[in-house]
């Protein structure tokens, strides 16, 4: 079986199980192409025997969004998908995912699925885990729900009360229950709370949060965590980034990954073109214009970055930054050795001259992406700067006093911009 498990019984029954994935949250900021295809790389990155969704599969109960995700889980999982209820899963939930409250059992595991996607445990929520795990009892148990508990990390959880209601009920299986998991806050984390290991996991598409505080590698990428058996049996989680998975079932179609390529070659180019059209209403005087093509402009965008996502160029930071070297790197060799010595030969001043500040800006900035690469490689961001960049010729880099000219094309400094 693979695809969506309907859930119409509230105890069901697992044959043996080595691992299984758990992931949160693919569907609240909507179901954009790039939004699903990090999706789509979350349901395709291990090889497990199930996966279980800790809710917030659409962003509302509009049912074509239940048939969209729906449709899309079943056409790219390779395996049985188990879900929850989250707080944006309204309306058509039970319609297309089954019952909300029900567990998963074998000799070896029980994993308990709750409904608190209002925020509370209702009486027949409360007592089905109470009868659960005084049926069940098993070594290694879950616990799932959508919204978490009380936690250092998100104010963003349930009421305290709502937490020593299902203590009460909890304590006495303690030593069993081996994780409680919920979605709901977009990020990673995990704590001990009040004698439970507490884990939060909800990068599997929506954007992530980071609490005001410097990401580190396990909080600033989409994910998902895996749970398997150790050699004495007991349940052990490792999480698994995102950022480096491929999902290359499209582009495995020589034709569709030709016309994605043409797609995005053509929606970039759209962008740029109309930022050229918006910059000359505006020099014009034609401010109506103007933000027209702005706003055309910034479509254009985002169909591109549609494309790019779907063509698996959208990668983690260090993939990021390493492949803007290159590309620079392979630029300026260009310019250098073939573009710019034949604009001399052929005597074509305009094209020489748009080569030469090219190769003069590339080269003035050349050192601020390896500088990048370094700290992040260490584990650190770069220090926050002020930039420049010329209107005129394109050239960038650290503004650490202010020019009285551009240095490659002589621009003066109203043409000059800081970022």
């Amino acid at each position: 079986m693979k695809g969506v498990v309907k859930i119409k019984d509230k105890i069901n029954f697992l044959p043996k199980v080595s691992s299984f994935t758990i992931l949160g949250d693919p569907g609240c900021d909507g179901l954009g192409v790039e939004i699903m295809t990090t999706f789509s790389k979350a349901m395709n990155c291990t090889h497990t025997d199930f996966k279980i969704i800790l809710g917030d599969l659409v962003p509302f109960g509009l049912e074509e969004f239940y048939k969209h995700i729906y449709g899309i889980i079943n056409d790219v999982s390779p395996n049985p998908v188990y879900t929850l209820c989250g707080n944006h899963d309204t309306d058509y939930y039970v319609k297309y995912f089954g019952l909300k409250n029900y567990i998963l059992v074998n000799d070896d595991l029980l994993i308990v699925v709750l409904d608190n996607s209002k925020r509370i445990f209702e009486t027949g929520t409360l007592d089905f885990l109470k009868g659960s795990l005084k049926e069940y009892k098993r070594k290694n148990i879950l616990i799932l729900f959508h919204i978490p508990p009380p936690n250092s990390f998100s104010p963003n959880s349930m009421k305290m009360e709502e937490w020593q209601k299902l203590k009460a009920i909890m304590d006495p299986y303690k030593s069993s229950i081996k994780y409680i998991l919920s979605g709901h806050v977009h990020s990673y984390f995990s704590e001990d709370k009040d004698g439970y290991k507490i884990i939060v996991s909800a990068g599997g598409g929506a954007r992530l949060e980071f609490f005001g505080r410097l990401p580190d590698k396990k909080s600033s990428f989409h994910h998902v965590l895996r749970f398997y058996f150790d050699k004495d049996s007991r349940l052990k989680y490792e999480y698994m980034s995102l950022a480096d998975v491929s999902y290359d079932r499209e582009i495995k179609n020589e034709k569709i990954q030709k016309y994605l390529s043409e797609a995005f070659r053509n929606e970039s180019m759209a962008y740029i073109r109309y930022q050229f059209f918006a910059d000359d209403a505006h020099e014009k005087g034609f401010a109506g214009i103007e933000k027209l093509f702005k706003a055309l402009s910034k479509s254009a965008f985002y169909h591109a970055k549609n494309y790019f996502s779907v063509l698996n160029k959208l990668q983690g930071i260090d993939r990021n930054l390493k492949t803007s070297r290159t590309i620079e790197k392979s630029d300026m060799k260009e310019l250098y050795s073939e573009y710019l010595p034949y604009s001399i030969k052929a005597r074509l001043p305009l094209t020489q001259y748009a080569f030469g500040e090219a190769y003069g800006a590339k080269n003035n900035y050349s050192a601020l992406l390896p500088e990048a690469i370094k700290a992040y490689n260490s584990g650190k961001d770069i220090k926050p700067a002020t930039y420049y960049v010329c209107t005129t010729c394109g050239n960038t880099g650290r503004l650490d006093k202010d020019l009285e000219h551009c240095p490659i094309c002589g621009a003066p400094p109203d043409k000059i911009i800081k970022m």
